[in-house]
C-alpha cells in the first residue's frame, strides 16, 4: 500500500481539488484508492457520524467504503476545541494512527489531505509535519501563483519535512506573475533543494458561483429573472460612489455580482449596463420600480437580503475564494488542468518512491 499527502501552505488555493483529480487518475490507473483527512474543520453529521463536510464528497470519490468517521477521525469543532484548551482531549495522534490503518486496508494508494497551513493542527501534534511523520509518508505542498512573493511558506515546511517534502506544485498561477513563477521562483526553490512540478493556471471558471448558491448562502429573495439563477458569476463589486463613476468602475470586470443598496437605484442601473449576472441588494431595502422593471428586461437577477453590506461582503468573500468541489464539471476541469501543465507520474513517482504505473 502506498499514500501520500496533499497539503497546502494557506487556505483556498485548491489543495482539495488537486486531491480529487489525483484520485481519479490513480483510479483510472486501476489502483483501489482510499482518501483519509486526519484533521477537518468543517463540521458535519452525516448519518450519525461526526464528519467533515468535505471530507464527505471527496471520500466517496475514492475507491474505498471506509466510514466516514475513519475518513476524518478529528474535527475541529466547538465541543473539540473546549476539550482542548481545558486538557480534556484525548490522544488525537493515536486516533489518527488508528483510523488510518483500518482506512489502508485493502486499497492501493490512499491520499491524504493535509491541513490548510503548515501549522494548523499543532495544538493537538497533528501539524502537518507531525502527521508526515506519524504515517511516515511525503507530501506534495501545494502553495500559490497569485502575486510575486518570498516563497517563505515553503522553506518553513521544508525545513520541518526534510526528504518528507517530495515537491511543490504552484497552483491557480495568473497569467500576470505566470512568468515569475518560471523564471524566478521555480530555478528559486530548486536551488535550495526543492523540486517543483510544474504550475498549473488560473481559471475562473474554477471558481465561479452561481447566483442560486448566492441566493441560498445570502438567504436572499430573488426580485426579478429568477430563472436564470442558474448562471454564474466569477467574482463580485461593490457600487458605493455615483453613477458617473460606478459605469466606468463596473465595465473593468466581466460576468461579475454586483453588491449595492436597494435604495441605490443609479447604482444599480449603472452595473445593468455592463456585464453584471446578478444584483444583491443589501439593508433589505427594495428597488425602485424602474430599476426592478430594467433587470426583468435585461434578464438579470436581483437577490434582496436583509444583510448590510459589509455581512453580505464577507459571506461573497468566503464564496468566491474558494472551489466548489461539488461541481462535476470543475472537478473535471481541475484534472484537465493539472494534467495538462503538469508531469503527473513524474509527481506520483515522487511521491510514493516508485514508478507511478501499477
Amino acid at each position: 500500500m502506498d499514500a501520500f499527502i496533499v497539503a497546502s501552505t494557506r487556505p483556498y488555493i485548491g489543495k482539495s481539488g488537486i486531491v480529487l483529480a489525483l484520485l481519479a487518475i490513480a483510479s483510472d490507473q486501476g489502483r483501489r484508492t482510499a482518501y483519509f483527512k486526519p484533521y477537518g474543520t468543517m463540521p458535519a453529521t452525516v448519518d450519525g457520524m461526526h464528519t467533515d463536510l468535505d471530507a464527505v464528497y471527496i471520500s466517496r470519490q475514492a475507491s474505498s467504503d471506509a466510514p466516514l468517521d475513519l475518513v476524518c477521525p478529528v474535527v475541529e469543532s466547538r465541543t473539540f476545541l473546549e476539550n482542548v484548551v481545558a486538557g480534556r482531549q484525548g490522544d488525537a495522534r493515536e486516533q489518527v494512527r488508528d483510523a488510518f490503518s483500518r482506512v489502508s486496508g485493502g486499497v492501493d494508494l490512499v491520499i491524504i489531505e493535509g491541513p490548510s497551513d503548515i501549522f494548523q493542527g499543532r495544538s493537538v501534534e497533528l501539524s502537518l509535519c507531525q502527521v508526515a511523520e506519524l504515517l511516515d509518508v511525503r507530501v506534495l505542498l501545494v502553495t500559490a501563483g497569485e502575486r510575486p512573493g518570498l516563497p517563505d511558506a515553503v522553506l518553513g515546511a521544508a525545513d520541518c519535512l526534510g526528504s518528507r517534502l517530495a515537491g511543490v506544485l504552484f497552483n491557480d498561477v495568473s497569467p500576470s506573475v505566470a512568468d515569475f513563477v518560471k523564471s524566478q521562483a521555480t530555478p528559486f526553490l530548486e536551488q535550495h533543494g526543492i523540486s517543483v512540478f510544474g504550475a498549473v493556471p488560473h481559471d475562473a471558471m474554477l471558481s465561479s458561483v452561481t447566483i442560486a448558491e448566492i441566493v441560498e448562502e445570502l438567504d436572499g429573495t430573488v426580485l426579478s429573472a429568477e430563472e436564470n439563477v442558474t448562471a454564474t458569476a466569477e467574482s463580485f463589486m461593490v457600487g458605493a460612489m455615483g453613477q458617473d463613476k460606478a459605469m466606468r468602475f463596473f465595465r473593468r470586470r466581466p460576468r461579475k455580482v454586483v453588491v449595492t443598496g436597494g435604495d441605490r437605484s443609479d447604482v444599480q442601473l449603472a452595473a445593468l449596463e455592463t456585464d453584471t449576472r446578478a444584483l444583491v441588494l443589501t439593508g433589505d431595502l427594495p428597488p425602485s420600480a424602474h430599476a426592478l422593471s430594467r433587470a426583468e428586461e435585461l434578464g438579470v437577477p436581483m437577490v434582496l437580503v436583509a444583510l448590510d453590506t459589509l455581512s453580505t461582503v464577507e459571506r461573497l468573500e468566503r464564496m468566491f475564494g474558494r472551489v466548489r468541489l461539488h461541481d462535476p464539471a470543475k472537478a473535471a476541469r481541475i484534472r484537465e488542468m493539472l494534467t495538462g501543465s503538469v508531469d503527473v507520474d513524474v509527481m506520483l513517482g515522487a511521491l510514493i518512491g516508485k514508478n507511478a504505473r501499477p
